[in-house]
């Protein structure tokens, strides 16, 4: 019985020291600094856009007792521009139509009539077509249509997939800069450890323009996107 007891508390002593060296190296290790190395992957494309959104506002100006009269002469012009757009070529489906809208004009006695707005849009995938269009406004003014705002915005349709190649290659840039780095040291890339994405920059090719919130120009038909990858690699 002695011995089994003896035995018993060789075993337990034992595994006491064994556990201390274990809880000791854990320590150690767990206390040591670890090397890594911060990179920012950065990947920038141009492309251009196969959407168009064109705006326009027509107006028209009346006294304060013509204001019938003036909402009549808005709705004419809304239909010589309807026609104009149609025989262009542009279709119904992808005209729209927003309600006029009617603002008091003040004077220095008060108010002294009103100006009426009507606003229709276009969204065509046929961007060169409403691009010279809307560039061209001597037909208008040949047809009489007096259009007192123009707007031309451009977008891609397959943007959501753009994006995830942009920050795939952003995420393997990074990869690439942190490797560049290691080069003539005696330390080796390790495992990536963290990764956050950037906001992404749309804007007009050759820009420098940033924001921290991100950018979507949609100004101009070529566009530049860019994209950047915070990444943090262990180091062996």
């Amino acid at each position: 019985m002695m011995k089994d007891y003896g035995r018993a508390a060789v075993v337990l002593g034992i595994s006491m020291v064994l556990a201390s060296l274990v809880f000791g190296l854990f320590f150690f290790v767990s206390r040591r600094p670890q090397q890594t190395i911060n990179v920012v992957g950065i990947a920038s494309k141009q492309y251009e856009s196969d959407t168009v959104k064109w705006s326009l506002t027509l107006t028209e100006i009346t006294g304060l007792e013509d204001l019938a009269e003036g909402r009549r002469r808005l709705y004419n012009s809304l239909q010589e521009l309807l026609s104009f757009l149609h025989e262009r070529g542009v279709k119904p489906e992808q005209i729209n139509i927003i309600p006029p809208v009617v603002y008091e004009r003040y004077g220095s006695s008060g108010v002294e009539g009103y100006r009426l707005e009507q606003e229709l849009y276009v969204i065509s995938e046929d961007v060169e077509t409403i691009e010279d269009l809307a560039l061209n406004v001597i037909p208008f003014l040949d047809e009489g249509i007096n259009i007192y705002r123009t707007q031309l915005e451009f977008f891609y349709s397959n943007l959501d997939e753009l994006k995830k190649d942009m920050v795939a290659a952003a995420v393997a840039n990074a990869r690439e800069r942190a490797l560049e780095m290691l080069k003539g040291s005696d330390m080796r890339l390790g495992k990536l450890q963290t990764l956050r994405q950037g906001v992404f920059q749309i804007t007009q090719p050759h820009s420098t323009e940033v924001s921290s919130s991100g950018i979507h120009d949609t100004s101009t038909k070529k566009k530049q996107i860019s994209v950047t990858a915070h990444a943090t690699f262990a180091i062996k």
